[in-house]
């Protein structure tokens, strides 16, 4: 009875909870640079795994910042402390690698990001995640 028990809590398992083979993941790279996001447009496909590393390459420090995007996607769990209160914070030089899952909605969307910096409120610092 106990083996029965077991096997059907196995097969009851979602196939989505299995951890991602993230060496499969499609990697994303975003720029910061003194004028913006380089790209401004990020296109990705509900569910499936990505590796997201964004560079600073700017002379002042700046975040991407996102809230309800690093919210519905499924970060791993040990790069969550680089989406803290759902935005990636880099002073210049710095670079991290953030793995997730991309959101799942009904209809697809979009998520404009943006950096939250007194100094970048004045540039064009956006961009945006598309969910197809």
């Amino acid at each position: 009875m106990k083996a029965l028990i077991l096997s059907l809590a196995v097969l009851a398992t979602p196939a989505a909870a299995q951890a991602p083979n993230w060496a499969k993941a499609q990697p994303i790279s975003i720029t910061m640079t003194d004028h913006g996001f380089v790209p401004r447009r990020i296109a990705l496909r509900q569910g499936a795994p990505y590796v997201l590393r964004v560079t600073n390459r700017s002379d002042k420090g700046h975040n991407l910042t996102q809230k309800a995007f690093f919210a519905a996607a499924r970060v791993r769990p040990e790069d969550r402390g680089e989406t803290r209160d759902g935005q990636i914070v880099l002073a210049s030089g710095e670079r991290v690698t953030v793995r997730f899952l991309a959101p799942v909605t009904r209809r697809g969307g979009t998520y404009q990001f943006s950096s939250t910096t007194l100094a970048d409120a004045s540039d064009d610092y956006k961009g945006v995640f598309v969910i197809r």
